[in-house]
């Protein structure tokens, strides 16, 4: 329940592409067959847990390897800009998991325990995957209040996978130092601007405060820098007219986000 797969970017991108040309294959041999016969490098051959993590994102269809339409318009923005690909999936990665569903997504709530835990330790040296791991069983032990739960380190390594390449960088090759991120791109500060309004069911239209506590929530889910928060946001608000700022009588700065963001909106 809280695994996250270790399915590299590379081969959800080739999935994600072959089943928009080639709906009807049914079996895994036959993607990775015509993703590599299309050009692409696939590294996990046997199980390609790609296409089940296409599945738990709503990607692809629960029954069929065929595209929803949220699958149809990610493959059109890989196609179209590859860097924020990565950074879509990684934003839908951290925000699945609701409270309203405590049980559902729990992989969504693993990656994000990890994400914060990164985030919070701040820049230095990256922590064994085995202590990352000790320490989001911990928290969900905890969290969930039950005792059963067990994360493994290999679980750790499968959230490796795409944040290493996230660009930015966050961490180095050889993946044992993070940084936070010196920018990221607007798409998924808005994505992050939502999951707070939807966090914290605040209605759309409505003016969100930044307090400290605000600031440091979307910065957790780009993994950014506080200081580069005003930066990302002034990009933010050029690019996406339902997004804006202001600052209100006697309480400070504040955004307001119009309507959800779409995907498409993205393309």
């Amino acid at each position: 329940m809280f695994h996250i797969r270790n399915a590299p970017p590379g081969d959800l991108a080739a999935m994600l592409v072959v089943l928009g040309k080639y709906p009807k294959l049914s079996t895994i041999s036959k993607v990775v067959e015509q993703a590599e016969n299309m050009g692409f490098l696939i590294q996990d051959h046997r199980r390609l847990e790609a296409l089940v993590t296409g599945r738990d994102l709503g990607l692809v269809d629960q029954d069929m390897n065929v595209l929803t339409d949220i699958g149809k318009i990610v493959t059109r923005l890989e196609s179209y800009a590859p860097d924020l690909f990565v950074d879509v999936i990684h934003g839908l990665l951290y925000t699945l998991w609701s409270s309203k569903q405590k049980g559902t997504n729990c992989f969504s709530w693993s990656y994000r325990a990890l994400c914060k835990m990164l985030w919070e330790a701040g820049n230095g040296e990256l922590a064994s995957r085995r202590d990352l791991a000790s320490g989001i069983e911990t928290r969900a032990r905890k969290a969930f209040s039950r005792p059963d739960i067990a994360f493994s380190p290999k679980s750790v390594g499968g959230a490796l996978l795409w944040l290493s390449d996230l660009t930015p960088p966050i961490l180095n090759e050889e993946k044992t130092r993070f940084s936070r991120r010196t920018f990221c791109p607007p798409e998924l500060f808005i994505m992050a601007t939502d999951f707070v309004y939807r966090t914290q069911e605040i209605d759309y239209g409505v003016n969100l405060l930044l307090s400290d506590e605000n600031r440091d929530a979307i910065c957790r889910v780009c993994l950014l820098e506080l200081e580069r928060f005003e930066r990302v946001l002034e990009y933010a608000v050029a690019q996406f007219d339902y997004l804006h700022k202001g600052i209100g009588g006697g309480w400070g700065q504040y955004l307001a986000l119009d309507r959800a963001p779409m995907l498409e909106d993205f393309i």
